[in-house]
């Protein structure tokens, strides 16, 4: 890793994650696998651009792999959402940090 600074958002994020898998599971549990696996990939592809745009020292790539990672943090927070408008599982402070990660990336591109 080019920079420690980095490490606590790695770290948010892969809390996040797990968070997500969890949530995932109970959404299964509920018949509601079409939207879990839309969060889950969503998160899993969020995550894997945003470490990439913090590793790489390309700026074009920079900016490519953080575009991609706020399309999937925004279908991340989108599916929640629908979760609670459906009445299904829903957990607030999980959206509350999908929301941190979003801002987080959208400020990083900027």
């Amino acid at each position: 890793m080019q920079n420690a600074e980095n490490i606590p958002v790695l770290r948010k994020t892969f809390r996040f994650t797990l968070d997500v898998m969890d949530f995932y599971d109970e959404l299964v549990d509920q018949k509601k696998a079409p939207i879990a696996k839309r969060i889950m990939f969503s998160t899993l592809n969020g995550i894997c651009c945003l470490q990439k745009a913090l590793e790489t020292e390309k700026q074009s790539e920079r900016r490519d792999n953080m575009t991609m990672a706020i399309a999937n943090f925004k279908n991340v927070i989108y599916w929640m959402e629908q979760c609670e408008r459906s009445g299904y599982l829903f957990k607030e402070k999980l959206l509350r940090k999908a929301h941190e990660i979003f801002s987080y990336c959208v400020s990083f591109a900027a």
